[in-house]
C-alpha cells in the first residue's frame, strides 16, 4: 500500500448536506401560493419558498379547522339566501290574525280591517313618490 498522496488531488463536491439551518418560513399561519410554472410553493406572508411536503403536512394538520370554516361560510350563505325580511312582517301579521283576537290596522287612518277586505294593490314607486310630494306640500 502506498502511503504517499498523489500530486494532483481532484475534489468531487457534487452534493453537500447542510443540516440545522432551520425553516425559511416561520409564519404562524402561512398562506400558500402555488407557482405552477416553476413548480414551487411560496408563503404569501413572508415570501419564502416552502417545501411541498411541509405545505401538505400543514394543510393536513389544519384540515378540521378548514372544514369548520367552510361549514360556517356555507351556513352564512344559506342564511343570506333565505333572509326575506318582508316575509317576517307577513308571518307576524298572520300569527296575530290566526289568533282571531287581533286585526291589522291601516297605517294611514288607524282603522282595523280584515285581510279579506283588501281589494287591490298599488305600485310601490308611485306610492313613495306620492308620499314624498305630500311631505313637501
Amino acid at each position: 500500500m502506498n502511503n504517499e498522496l498523489p500530486d494532483k488531488v481532484i475534489s468531487l463536491e457534487v452534493l453537500r448536506i447542510n443540516r440545522n439551518i432551520g425553516k425559511r418560513c416561520k409564519c404562524k399561519d402561512p398562506k400558500y401560493v402555488v407557482d405552477t410554472d416553476n413548480r414551487e410553493i411560496n408563503c404569501s406572508k413572508c415570501g419564502a419558498r416552502v417545501d411541498a411536503y411541509d405545505a401538505m403536512y400543514y394543510l393536513a394538520r389544519h384540515y378540521e379547522r378548514l372544514q369548520e370554516e367552510i361549514k360556517g361560510l356555507l351556513e352564512q350563505r344559506k342564511q343570506i339566501a333565505n333572509y326575506k325580511p318582508w316575509l317576517l312582517v307577513f308571518r307576524d301579521l298572520e300569527s296575530h290574525y290566526r289568533g282571531k283576537e287581533m286585526l291589522p290596522c291601516c297605517p294611514e287612518c288607524g282603522k282595523a280591517f280584515y285581510f279579506e277586505h283588501i281589494t287591490g294593490w298599488s305600485n310601490r314607486k308611485m306610492e313613495e313618490l306620492r308620499r314624498d310630494r305630500n311631505k313637501h306640500d
